[in-house]
């Protein structure tokens, strides 16, 4: 089977291959081509540069001899005769300004002197071009003006032109009329400066960008010289130069060519779109996928006579099929019955446990309900009336939290219901230390509560959080009632933006086993006779439900150590200690 369709894909893979070949060569031959029309399109550049610059690099010397010019020079003042002169100039000639300064770099005469902008009276020391002349050397600087803020190129020559420098005259030639000779052209090219700052281009945007990011010495550089005016300079290649063919920008690729200029470290730049050299590549590859697909008709119409045969068998095994289809239904419909089935089972396991869960948490106040009864007749055969009526007091608030907690317990599995609202933990803890009062005074075992003076406040369920702390401090008497001294501790703080109380005991302790264990129901470390197992599990339960947690712990040296975590409200404070203590003792 493989080698059929080995010899099938045989074809397809040979064309494949051919196109390849043949694109590979085609891209060569038009890279050639790209390449040689970039070379004398950059040599014709070149000399329209050049040109330019020849023919003006005559006038900075021309107007250094002309004492019309800089016979402000030797006033030290403006002279009005001289920018006429200087006026007439460069109307004549063509430049952009003419201009004359003196030694300390401050202009006396220019061209534009009667506009409103001009140059006369302003100080340009600070460029390269005059601090070349004043050496007695020829300046060549292009920059952005820095009065007028148009680019240009400034060609600069002392005055007198032999001997100690009194001034510069200086000539400034716009250069943008090639920008836009280049834009016309329809062509991609743009010079770049001695530092890689673009500064002629047929692409306006990429003006004033560099080639690649600029050193700090060479950006500090163009800065002092004010060379661009401020310009950002950021490099106009999505990255740099991948090779000297390539170049990326805005997300373009270019093959890319340049030469140089031969003036002031310039390189002129010519781009052509990638695509434009790969024009040989699409009909190669259209030719081969014709070809391609061709064949692979011819092989789907022999393919498909097959295909009319092989149906005719599966014609025949349909009957199968349907009657495997109808067997698929009626186990499906069977199985649906049998999850029926399980879920009624698992809703009556629910109100099992349920039911158990009632009879656990009703068993609680029952007992201390049984024990102010006692005590009230005891007080009432004394004649203590007044301690009487407290009792009678204590038990119909008992009766009332054996309404809510039958509440709560529907509840449990609804643990949207319950009523949630700001109140003082500490209050909770005075409440759950009440309802367990009678068992530790049955069991002999201490209780010390350990409560700041700050108020311990959080938004919470209030019986839910009593529900919790009465089944953990029922659970810790229960544990130390088998110890001569048997002590159960409540302490109560604030950390990390949580309200945390821990409930130790110093009985026989949970094994290290049986800790993952022990908030699971029905599950008890008790005898038979001593729990159901459901008091850690509801609790859990309500701890989670409030947002909260519930963990367990060895207590050092000896006992259990259960740890309730609430969220607290916001902007509370821990206090440093507690500051105060209350602590109750069952007689012993």
């Amino acid at each position: 089977m493989y080698k059929r369709w080995f010899y099938l894909a045989l074809p397809p893979l040979v064309l494949v291959a051919a196109a390849f070949v043949l694109v590979q060569l085609f891209l060569e031959l038009d890279e050639d081509s790209v390449d040689r029309t970039a070379a004398e399109r950059l040599t014709l550049y070149r000399q329209t540069i050049l040109g330019e610059y020849q023919k003006f690099r005559y006038l900075p010397y021309m107007i250094a001899r002309d004492p019309r010019a800089t016979s402000a020079l030797g006033l030290g003042q403006p002279v009005e005769s001289a920018n006429r002169f200087l006026q007439e100039m460069a109307e004549n000639s063509g430049a952009d300004l003419l201009y004359v300064m003196n030694a300390q770099g401050t202009t006396l005469a220019a061209s534009n002197w009667q506009d409103r902008l001009s140059l006369v009276g302003r100080n340009y020391g600070f460029r390269p071009y005059f601090k070349a002349a004043i050496n007695g050397e020829e300046g060549q600087f292009f920059a952005i003006g820095a009065t007028l803020g148009e680019p240009g190129l400034f060609l600069s020559r002392p005055t007198p032109v032999s001997g100690e420098p009194l001034g510069v005259a200086v000539v400034k030639v716009d250069m943008r009329p090639l920008e836009e000779a280049w834009a016309e052209g329809g062509e991609t090219v743009f010079a770049s400066d001695a530092n890689g700052v673009i500064f002629l281009s047929s692409r306006p945007e990429w003006r004033y960008r560099s080639m690649s990011a600029l050193p700090g010495d060479i950006r500090q550089m163009i800065e002092a010289t004010k060379q661009y005016a401020g310009q950002s300079l950021e490099p106009v290649g999505d990255q740099p130069v991948q090779s000297k063919d390539l170049l990326t920008i805005d997300g373009n690729v270019y093959r890319h060519n340049s030469a140089d200029v031969g003036l002031l470290g310039w390189t002129l730049h010519f781009l052509v779109p990638v695509e434009e050299t790969r024009k040989s590549v699409l009909p190669i590859w259209t030719a081969t996928i014709t070809l391609c697909l061709v064949y692979a008709v011819i092989v789907l119409v022999l393919r498909g006579r097959r295909l009319r045969k092989a149906s005719l068998l599966l014609r025949r095994e349909s009957a199968e099929l349907k009657e495997l289809n109808t067997r698929l239904v009626e186990e499906i419909q069977e199985r649906r019955r049998i999850e029926r089935a399980l879920a009624r089972s698992s809703r009556l396991a629910a109100v099992g446990e349920m039911s158990a869960a009632v009879v656990h948490e009703l068993s609680q106040p029952l007992s201390a309900l049984r024990m102010f009864v006692a005590g009230t007749r005891k007080f009432l055969d004394k004649g203590d009336t007044q301690t009487a009526a407290e009792n009678l007091d204590e038990i119909d608030s008992l009766q009332l939290r054996m309404a809510s907690l039958t509440q709560e317990l529907k509840r449990f599995a609804r643990p949207g219901e319950s009523r949630i609202e700001k109140i003082d933990l500490r209050e909770s803890v005075r409440t759950a230390e009440k309802i367990v009062r009678p068992r530790f005074e049955e069991t002999g075992v201490a209780l010390r509560l350990d409560l700041p003076e700050e108020p311990l406040e959080a938004e919470t369920a209030p019986l839910r959080i009593e529900q919790i702390l009465v089944n953990l401090l029922r659970n810790g008497a229960d544990a130390a009632a088998s110890e001569d001294e048997g002590i159960v501790s409540l302490r109560a703080g604030l950390q990390d933006g949580h309200v945390v109380l821990t409930i130790s005991d110093n009985g026989p302790g949970i094994p290290e086993d049986l800790r993952e264990r022990i908030f699971d129901p029905f599950f008890s470390t008790k005898s038979s006779s001593g729990g159901m197992g459901l008091g850690l599990a509801i609790s859990m339960r309500l701890a989670e439900d409030l947002g909260g947690t519930l963990s367990v712990s060895a207590n050092i040296p000896k006992g259990a150590q259960f740890e309730l975590s609430l969220p607290g409200v916001a902007g509370m404070t821990p206090a440093s200690s507690p500051s105060g203590k209350l602590e109750t003792e069952a007689a012993q």
